[in-house]
């Protein structure tokens, strides 16, 4: 199971045990690959295919509710594109059509880097990028984007638990009525905290030495597995999957 400490951030705990764990970078291809195949797929019937693979993925890493609730959203939103050809104006048809049509096809990419950013930790994916020479150019970036999301996004459950009690609420209601004071009390704060946590976060990263050229070491095991090689055949398969399928449709 992942815990996580005061700033968010994903602190491994023993998961491995309860559910398959994957190396980092067998990860991040399969996210790349999952994009492609979506981006490829050339039916519906295609795109479910790849939700189910991606809700498996997300179950396999131990994310069972999100993965679930990724998946209902998802069937509201094909429900959706179903309901589009009824609408009366061409403009509304094609503007939901649309969006609807891109929502589909990132949920499977946005719950697969959910199910990625909360169960791995930040030093084993540099440890794994070094192994494979990737540039610090890479490396270092992902590392403190995987952990600026979940420090933000508990400095953002704060604010808005502090502007509940004082009677604001930052639901897009209130920014409607009261755009002012909505921006002042809860999105200002917001902002002001993301920007504090990219210093906080630079200057952790600097005095933990990520800048050292020298080579990393990781507490955590680092090594593909079989289940990584059986992982990245499914991967491979769902990409060459996609243009096979739509040859023969």
């Amino acid at each position: 199971m992942t815990q996580t400490h005061s700033r968010g951030l994903p602190v491994q705990a023993g998961y491995a045990g309860r559910c398959v764990h994957l190396d980092p970078r067998t990860k991040l291809i399969l996210i790349a690959a999952m994009a492609t195949a979506v981006a490829l797929a050339p039916s519906l019937a295609y795109e479910m295919l790849l939700m189910a693979l991606a809700f498996g993925f997300g179950v396999m890493l131990g994310r069972p509710k999100a993965s679930a609730v990724m998946l209902v959203l998802y069937a509201a939103a094909v429900a959706a594109t179903q309901l589009v050809p009824y609408l009366d104006s061409v403009a509304l048809r094609t503007a939901f059509g649309s969006f609807f049509l891109l929502m589909r096809k990132v949920f499977a990419c946005a719950l697969m880097a959910y199910a990625t950013v909360t169960t791995t930790h930040v030093n084993e994916l540099m440890s794994s990028l070094a192994r494979v020479r990737a540039p610090r150019q890479l490396s270092i970036p992902l590392a403190v984007a995987m952990r600026y999301a979940p420090a933000v996004s508990e400095d953002w459950s704060f604010i808005r638990d502090a502007m509940r009690m004082r009677g604001i609420s930052p639901s897009p209601m209130s920014l409607l009525k009261a755009p002012a004071r909505t921006v002042d009390c809860v999105y200002a704060p917001l902002l002001m905290s993301a920007s504090r946590v990219c210093d906080d976060l630079s200057m952790a990263a600097i005095v933990r030495g990520i800048e050292n050229p020298a080579e990393r070491t990781c507490y955590l095991p680092i090594a593909m597995r079989p289940v990584d090689y059986a992982m990245l055949a499914l991967g491979l398969c769902a990409v060459a999957g996609a243009p096979i399928c739509g040859a023969i449709g």
